[in-house]
Formats: C-alpha cells, sequence, structure tokens
C-alpha cells in the first residue's frame, strides 16, 4: 500500500514574528522582507513624495514600515535610511537649544530643523554618487559640521548635547549672500545655522533617495506639557521641510511614525491640515463576517508561506474549520472568532498565533488545543498588553484594581451603575476614578458599547473599528473577547 509523504513543513515550523518589530529585524529579518504584507502600498507611499505621517495605533505596524525600508536599503545602493528612535529623546536640553525667551511655537521648530537636517547631512555625506564632493562649498560645510562633532551623529541626543556645550565652535559659510558666524560661547544661535543648513541643503543632488525616519514615539504618549509642545513642532517642521525638498528637487524625506491617540494630543492648530495632505492611517480593520477578505488572515498565511516555500492556507490546512460551544451545534467560523479575540492589529494576531501554535503537536490542532491557546493568549498576552497601554495614565496598583474590579463583575457587559456598585463593594476599588479608567478602557478598545437597536439588532462599538468613536457611559459597555479568559469570563 503506498505510503503518503509527510509535509516537510508543520504549523511547529512556522514563524510568526514577533510583538516588537526592531526585534523581529535582528532574530527575523526575513519576515520583514520577503516576509512583509503591504496591502495599503505603504512602503511605495514611504518612498515617494506627499506623504510623510504614519498614523495607527499601538501595534498596527509602525515601526515595520521602518525596519523594512531600513533592511531594504541594506542591498539598495540607490536608498539610504536611517532609522532613529525618540524614546529617549532629551526633551530638557532640546528645550535650551533656542535662547530661553523666544516664545515655544518659534523656537522649536527652528531646533527641530538644525537637527533633522544634521541627520539629512549625515546621511549625505556617505553617498559616494551624490555632488558633494564635486561642490566646493557643500563639501566645505560638512567637513566643519564632522570637525565640531555634529556628524556624524549616531542619535540625537548626540547632536543636542554637542549643540548645547560651551566648547563648540562652528562656522559655516552662507549661500550666496557670503554670510558666516562663528559660535564659541553659551547660546548657539540655532536659526541662523538653521537658516544656512537649509541653504546649503539646497545645493545637494544625487540619483539616490535619503530617508530619516522618526520612531518610538509611543513612549513619550504618557508625557505633557513641553513634550507634547516639541512633538507638535516636530510634525509642523518635518511638514515644512519636506515641502521644501520637493520644491528644491532634493531627494530626501523625512518620515514619522506616531500613534494615532498621540497625535490627537497634540497641540497644534494644523493638525488636520497635515492629516488630510500628508497622512496615512493603518487601519486592518476589516468586517469579521467575511474572513476571507481580511488582510490578518492574509499577513498570516503570507509569513506561513515562507516556511512552506510557497502559498498556504494554515487555517484550512491545520486548524478546524469551525468552533463550537454548548448549545451551539453549527458552531463559528474559526477565522472569525480568532478576529474576534484581536483588535485587528498584526501585533495582535500574530501574538495569538503564537500562542495557539504552542499547543499544536501534529495533524490538524483539535478543538480543545485550539482553546487553550486562546486561552494563553488573553492570559499572557491581551490583558497584559492592555495594562501597558494603561501604564503613565493610571498608577500600577490603580491599573490592578481596575482589572480586579472587571473581573469580580463576573460579567462581560454590564453599566456604568453596576461598576459603581461593585466598585463600592471591593476592597481597594473605593476611590477610582471609574469614569477616567472607562475613557482609557475604550480608548485602546478594551472595551466598547453594546446598543440593541428596535428590531432587536445588536450594534458594538469599539475604537479599533471607527477611531472616531466616543465613549458613551450611559450605555451598556461590553469588555473586548480577549479578555474574557483572563478575567474568567464565560
Amino acid at each position: 500500500m503506498p505510503q503518503t509523504r509527510e509535509k516537510k513543513s508543520t504549523l511547529k515550523n512556522i514563524v510568526f514574528g514577533k510583538a516588537s518589530a526592531e526585534r523581529e529585524s535582528v532574530e527575523n529579518p526575513d519576515l520583514l522582507t520577503r516576509g512583509y504584507l503591504d496591502p495599503f502600498n505603504l512602503i511605495c507611499e514611504a518612498r515617494g513624495v506627499g506623504k510623510f505621517l504614519f498614523l495607527g495605533y499601538k501595534g498596527s505596524g509602525k515601526s515595520a514600515i521602518g525596519e523594512h525600508l531600513r533592511l531594504s536599503s541594506e542591498s539598495d545602493s540607490q536608498l539610504f535610511v536611517n532609522h532613529l528612535s525618540l524614546a529617549d529623546f532629551p526633551f530638557a536640553p532640546f528645550s535650551r537649544l533656542v535662547d530661553a525667551e523666544t516664545e515655544p511655537e518659534s523656537k522649536y521648530p527652528s531646533a527641530w530643523s538644525w537637527l533633522l537636517l544634521l541627520q539629512l547631512v549625515d546621511s549625505f555625506s556617505k553617498d559616494q554618487g551624490s555632488n558633494v564632493r564635486l561642490d566646493d562649498e557643500l563639501f566645505y560645510a560638512f567637513e566643519t559640521l564632522r570637525e565640531s562633532g555634529l556628524i556624524p551623529s549616531p542619535d540625537f541626543k548626540h547632536i543636542v548635547n554637542t549643540s548645547i556645550k560651551s566648547s563648540v565652535s562652528l562656522k559655516l559659510a552662507g549661500v550666496g549672500a557670503g554670510f558666516e558666524r562663528a559660535y564659541n560661547g553659551d547660546a548657539i544661535d540655532i536659526p541662523f545655522f538653521a537658516t544656512r543648513l537649509k541653504m546649503l541643503v539646497a545645493r545637494f543632488k544625487s540619483g539616490s533617495r535619503h530617508l530619516l525616519i522618526l520612531d518610538g514615539l509611543d513612549d513619550i504618549l504618557t508625557q505633557k506639557g513641553p513634550q507634547y509642545e516639541s512633538l507638535a513642532a516636530l510634525i509642523y517642521e518635518a511638514d515644512r521641510l519636506n515641502i521644501m525638498f520637493v520644491r528644491e528637487s532634493i531627494p530626501a524625506k523625512v518620515i514619522v511614525l506616531c500613534r494615532t491617540d498621540l497625535f490627537e494630543r497634540l497641540p497644534n492648530a494644523n493638525k488636520n491640515k497635515i492629516r488630510q495632505d500628508s497622512a496615512i492611517h493603518l487601519d486592518w480593520y476589516h468586517d469579521p463576517r467575511s474572513p476571507d477578505n481580511s488582510k490578518l488572515i492574509e499577513l498570516v498565511n503570507h509569513r506561513a508561506s515562507l516556511a512552506f516555500s510557497g502559498p498556504i492556507d494554515i487555517f484550512g490546512e491545520f486548524l478546524p474549520q469551525r468552533v463550537h460551544r454548548p448549545n451551539d451545534p453549527v458552531g463559528q467560523d474559526t477565522r472569525r472568532m480568532l478576529l474576534d479575540l484581536t483588535r485587528h492589529t498584526p501585533r495582535d494576531m500574530i501574538s495569538l498565533m503564537n500562542h495557539i501554535q504552542h499547543f499544536y503537536t501534529r495533524g490538524c490542532l483539535s478543538h480543545d488545543q485550539l482553546l487553550s491557546g486562546a486561552r494563553s493568549y488573553s492570559v499572557d498576552y491581551f490583558v497584559p498588553e492592555i495594562k501597558d497601554e494603561l501604564a503613565g495614565y493610571l498608577s500600577p496598583e490603580d491599573i490592578d484594581r481596575t482589572m480586579v474590579l472587571l473581573g469580580s463583575l463576573r460579567k462581560r457587559d454590564f453599566t456604568f451603575v453596576e461598576l459603581l456598585e461593585q466598585a463600592r463593594k471591593t476592597k481597594g476599588c473605593e476611590k477610582l476614578d471609574l469614569e477616567a479608567a472607562l475613557r482609557l478602557l475604550f480608548d485602546c478598545s478594551a472595551v466598547g458599547n453594546l446598543e440593541t437597536w428596535p428590531g432587536g439588532t445588536t450594534f458594538y462599538t469599539f475604537k479599533y473599528r471607527n477611531r472616531n468613536s466616543v465613549l458613551n457611559s450611559e450605555s451598556r459597555l461590553i469588555l473586548h473577547r480577549g479578555m474574557w479568559k483572563a478575567l474568567n469570563l464565560t
């Protein structure tokens, strides 16, 4: 009797990826090159002119854009990519770059222009096919910046700290008019030198493309005051510089990867204008009732295809087609059930597949193995991820109390009044600011609204489905399905 040939790969062999794009780029860079799925044409937009601001909620794939471009530049001699994180940006020294008496809305753009242009000058100086060595003024200016220690510049902290040193001596020739100014004192004239840099950069010519990608703004989300003013100025100045680059045919672009919720908090009167003209929102949501069209399902299968050296549908190959619950003989499409456990972000979906994969043995996953993976995802990933998003807004103790309170209700959906009553009866929860906590939970899609329309139709409102959604505390509230198992809600 002929034997069936065993598959070379199984579900166990698939590398779905990491929660962090930065770690993934180190451990599994192939997932960010061949395994990168770009259903929204993001890479073409990033490399082109026009759109420079990429907005998305946590886990939506913003950092993956930067890492993909950085890895692509390693095999493309005409693409220069500098992917920098602002996670540890020195805001206090940064505020001293420009005269303290100058208003923030005036001084911060000049300071950002100085920092951004220096990073691009550093990139330009590495371009062997450019006109830097053919243009004496450009070459002299770049060498002067190098001698001053301002380039090469590994990060913004280095530039900021070097710029405020009283021992720095800098002389930059102007363009055309012959302006020059020496600095050797306490207050470097950043606006003057930023203007000179713009004039110098306007002379740069090359057949290559230079991208400066700014990431790591997630870690600044919980900051206040000067940090928000600084970041608003960053986006404003990046927009102005990019317009200048297009106008002067300079092959450069500043790209900002920013969380949607951070962008909406920034004090900038021109935010909507920038959003309309220059922003792309990373929105992976698709009605889970038609999972065949979900880009997240496509992403999982695309990454799985690397292990199988060709296209594969792992949901049809290794997972049960339907999930059955008590008193439900028909069951639910497995892909729809899995999508409902996520907030429709790549990070949620990949983490879910990693947890399911842990329980796989051989053949097709059993119903119990699938549910065990879903429970593990809820306990070990989803609720901790929600807690991370609350960090900075609530104290660690209040975050834990909030989770205890939600679990103690023993309900998946409830009213605000019921939550208040439960808080009065739960030790340690009496003084929680429940309205503030609920708004935060709604903003990170841990909680949504549940409404029943005339005729019996149930309607769910979650932030991940519509970023303009607003919490209605008068309507019934429902916990995201990804939290149910972790809170023992069956």
